[in-house]
């Protein structure tokens, strides 16, 4: 059964989403199940196919009780912006309607709806949250995004060329809970940028402190046996451990910059103004190595 938003944070982000644009009045009403197309700012990824068993099992027994937020597509179509799950319940259930608010959003209104109505679930595995959030800051910045991270960053280290974003920023990661947009963009934001295998663990279970650890390894095989090492019970700072660098490595700072320029996760949080000024850096070093 589809839990209900918790009442707190429910409450804080239902105006939040009315107060995003001029929106109007929602009106409700009921679609064809073939009418409705999935949303295109969908962060969820996973759709377990046991949960959506239970939850057809409730919608046969007491319907749709909560109404799916779609919004009108050229050819007579909706998407929807938020409710995908319990569509494809309904669909399971043998519904041939379902109850939607109808309005129409742009995609940036959109983006934030949907976004904000899967962070208020509590089943989206640790890649789906951070899509989720992404995609709040996305709406919030009016940026796509692949260009929020570095953005964030950006703000982060020089909030006062742009208050009014912070400010805006603050006031919705606050009503979201758990953790600010700085932290957010410093702890988990790297997630998106791992490689394939430990996302993939990381939608398994394997805890995000841990993926990060793992993520920094650039050889697939190595991955696999830390994988395995994480998943018989090894701790964060064990497996800190096994791949931090011998000392004599540690010690050599050409090394040291010579494996930070092929850490993909540092580079991507790179603002534009700071990769420019590497690629000068690194002009200077290439002329010294040439002897010029």
């Amino acid at each position: 059964m589809t839990r209900r938003p918790r009442p707190a944070i429910g409450a804080r982000l239902s105006g939040l989403v009315e107060g995003v644009g001029a929106l109007g009045q929602p009106a409700t009403t009921t679609l064809p199940l073939e009418a409705l197309q999935p949303g295109q700012f969908q962060p969820r990824v996973q759709f377990a196919p046991e949960g959506l068993e239970a939850l057809a099992a409730s919608i046969r027994e007491q319907g749709v009780l909560q109404p799916l937020l779609v919004r009108p597509r050229p050819g007579g179509a909706y998407e929807i912006v938020a409710g995908e799950r319990r569509w494809r319940a309904a669909q399971l259930a043998g519904l041939a309607k379902v109850p939607v608010l109808l309005r129409d959003l742009s995609d940036q209104e959109a983006r934030l709806a949907a976004a904000v109505e899967n962070l208020q679930r509590e089943n989206l595995n640790p890649l789906e949250e951070v899509r989720a959030r992404l995609g709040v800051a996305a709406a919030v910045l009016g940026l796509p995004p692949a260009e929020v991270v570095p953005r964030l960053f950006a703000l982060d280290r020089r909030p006062e060329d742009d208050p009014q974003a912070v400010e805006r920023l603050d006031t919705v990661f606050r009503a979201l809970g758990r953790e600010s947009w700085r932290s957010f963009v410093k702890n988990r934001a790297a997630l998106l940028s791992l490689p394939e295998d430990v996302q993939t663990a990381v939608e398994g279970g394997l805890d995000y402190r841990k993926a990060l650890v793992i993520g920094r390894v650039e050889d697939a095989a190595r991955r696999a046996e830390l994988l395995r090492a994480a998943a018989d019970g090894a701790t964060v700072q064990a497996l800190r451990e096994q791949v931090a660098p011998p000392a004599d490595t540690a010690a050599d700072p050409v090394r040291a910059v010579a494996r930070r320029l092929t850490d993909r996760r540092a580079l991507a949080t790179l603002d534009p103004a700071r990769r420019r000024k590497l690629e000068r850096l690194l002009a200077q070093v290439q002329a010294l190595l040439d002897g010029e």
